[in-house]
């Protein structure tokens, strides 16, 4: 059964109930066709919640209400009954079904996928370590953590970019960013920090929004490739703290397709 489809169905007929139960003129619903729908639609309506019952993707106490307003409607659609009653068990049973059940059944069922999808991503990565290292970050994502997923895997791309810039030398890189802050070009002319590092580990303490800066700034991203990679930043860093921000699936995928092309299998920070 395609579950996301046979929701959508139930809403397009409830929808359709709805419709013709705010046609009528009388105050309430004794028509035979019309009560028949209701009924019929329910008969659709009891395999999908059996799935829907039977996995742990929806909340289940959403799923009751959602049968219990079924049971109300069903019985007052066995005989005569006022329309408002109708219209309220009506609105409560398509109100739920799609956004506590079809919407969040759509979302989980990207996170029973989300794994193998982002295995794919990264299986190309050579380094054992780092990938021992992303799949920690994917394993969070299967569990429905994605903002942990989000940040763990940028730590996966600070690495490469400390790595490859700690090769240039301390003392080459320092100067890097002493020329960085006297370049004028748009991209650079508001870079205005004094960077002096002793050793690789001081790189760790830059931030990461300069650093990747430098990468632009030394060719190894050009401009659409660093505004892609500050992007992912962005979400990194709204991933990073206690907000009500809350990045789907569907936003990991792509976040993990972008860190992994611009950095991770980038030639350029081999």
């Amino acid at each position: 059964m395609d579950l996301a489809q046979a929701l959508e169905d139930v809403l397009e007929a409830l929808a359709g109930i709805h419709k013709d139960v705010n046609k009528l003129k009388t105050a309430s619903v004794s028509g035979q066709a019309l009560r028949k729908r209701v009924k019929d639609t329910h008969k659709s309506w009891l395999p999908v919640a059996g799935v829907l019952e039977a996995g742990n993707i929806v909340d289940t106490a959403q799923l009751q209400e959602v049968s219990n307003a079924w049971t109300a409607l069903v019985k007052l659609a066995n005989g005569a009954s006022p329309k408002k009653q109708y219209k309220a068990q009506l609105k409560i049973i398509a109100t739920k079904t799609e956004s506590e059940l079809l919407h969040k059944f759509i979302k989980g069922s990207a996170i029973q996928t989300i794994g193998n999808t982002l295995r794919k991503l990264v299986q190309p990565i050579g380094d054992p370590d780092l990938l021992k290292y992303l799949d920690e970050s994917i394993r969070c994502a299967e569990t429905n953590c994605i903002r942990a997923s989000v940040v763990l895997a940028w730590c996966a791309v600070a690495h490469m970019v400390h790595k490859k810039l700690t090769s240039l030398g301390i003392a080459t890189l320092n100067a890097e960013f002493a020329r960085m802050k006297t370049d004028k070009g748009l991209m650079f002319r508001t870079f205005t920090k004094d960077y002096v590092f002793s050793s690789d580990a001081d790189v760790q303490e830059a931030a990461d929004a300069h650093l990747i800066l430098l990468c632009r700034f030394l060719t190894y991203l050009d401009d659409t490739q660093y505004k892609h990679l500050k992007g992912a930043l962005d979400l990194r860093n709204g991933c990073g703290h206690p907000t009500g921000y809350q990045p789907d699936p569907v936003k990991l995928q792509a976040y993990y397709a972008d860190i992994t092309q611009l950095v991770l299998l980038n030639p350029r920070f081999a």
